[in-house]
């Protein structure tokens, strides 16, 4: 399993290589897979090489097929009145046109678009997976995180229809239990906290009730991203930069 790649290249390719290891026969990727890295293009092309590959949609991925904002800055008239909103705003709307840019120009913008926002799947013994990207009912908002209040865990998680939900969003590592449910977090692949080893959950079915989850970290070249982000002159360089180096 991964998630929140974010255009990310390198941080993919040390989690494949990492996988090599584990004869992994399927990837469920749990959606914002382009927006604010420097090779969106590329990991769409390396997802849709992978083995028995299923794929799903995110919030950012969302933004970049829309130009959609999150609050508080969702449209210029939310953020007027703000110097600081503003620039963000401008910003966030620079980053979502240069990966729709690049997308498109690649010619996988189609493919971003046909994504679904969740994915299902039995298992032989018959337990049901539900993957989403943060919670059973949305793309953003709340989500599996190691510090939810449980309560607030099970209500997000109710009515889902599977003993097993995986979802990502939150960029933080877990494995929760709430209303009977079982949550999962693969952490982030691209922008991970903590910063500098990208996550990825390898999940191992053995033919019982329980699901085996071995939760994986694999370093990655901060730097060479950083420098492949301001050569392609990337809009949100210095913001993508502060969250790779753990100071944002």
């Amino acid at each position: 399993m991964i998630a929140d790649i974010h255009g990310n290249e390198l941080a993919l390719r040390g989690i494949l290589e990492d996988a090599a290891q584990c004869a992994v026969d399927r990837w469920w990727v749990l959606g914002d897979l382009v927006l604010f890295g420097p090779r969106p293009a590329e990991v769409l092309e390396i997802l849709a090489g992978l083995p028995g590959v299923a794929m799903l949609r995110g919030n950012t991925d969302r933004y970049v097929l829309t130009g959609e904002q999150p609050a508080p800055h969702a449209t210029a008239a939310d953020a007027a009145g703000r110097i600081d909103l503003v620039e963000r705003f401008a910003l966030m709307a620079a980053g979502i046109g240069w990966t729709r840019g690049v997308l498109d120009q690649a010619g996988t913008l189609e493919q971003l678009a046909a994504l679904p926002a969740r994915l299902r799947l039995e298992l032989p013994g018959g337990t049901r997976l539900l993957g989403v990207h943060a919670s059973p009912g949305a793309d953003d908002g709340p989500g599996i995180d190691p510090a939810i209040p449980g309560d607030q865990l099970a209500r997000l998680l109710a009515g889902c229809g599977a003993e097993v939900v995986l979802g990502g969003h939150t960029h933080h590592q877990a494995d929760r239990r709430a209303g009977g449910v079982r949550a999962l977090n693969p952490g982030s692949a691209g922008q991970p906290r903590p910063a500098g080893r990208a996550n990825w959950l390898l999940l191992e079915d053995g033919g019982g009730p329980e699901l085996t989850a071995q939760f994986r970290a694999v370093p990655f070249d901060v730097a060479a991203v950083v420098r492949d982000l301001r050569r392609r002159r990337h809009p949100n360089a210095a913001f993508v930069e502060s969250v790779l180096d753990g100071r944002g």
